[in-house]
């Protein structure tokens, strides 16, 4: 499975817990990052989640809680 391909909640708690194969890419460029997670916030549909939902899609994302918190704001904003 590639992460793409992590669609629900579940999906992704049983990939944080491990128990999911999941195929890795690596992005070097910062803004490419930001705007993959900014997708992700948006697939999962962050703002409408359950509060064990919001903390998988932290536990998920490579960015400290303050940053996520801040790129959400960005989205909001627009």
């Amino acid at each position: 499975m590639k992460l793409e391909d992590l669609t629900t909640i579940d999906q992704l708690e049983n990939f944080l817990s491990g128990t999911q194969a999941v195929a890795f890419s690596v992005i070097s460029d910062k803004d490419a990052c930001y705007r993959w997670i900014q997708g992700e916030l948006v697939k999962f549909r962050y703002l409408r989640l359950s509060r064990q939902g919001k903390g998988a899609v932290i536990r998920y994302s490579p960015l400290s809680r303050c940053q996520l918190l801040a790129t959400l704001s960005k989205i909001t904003s627009r």
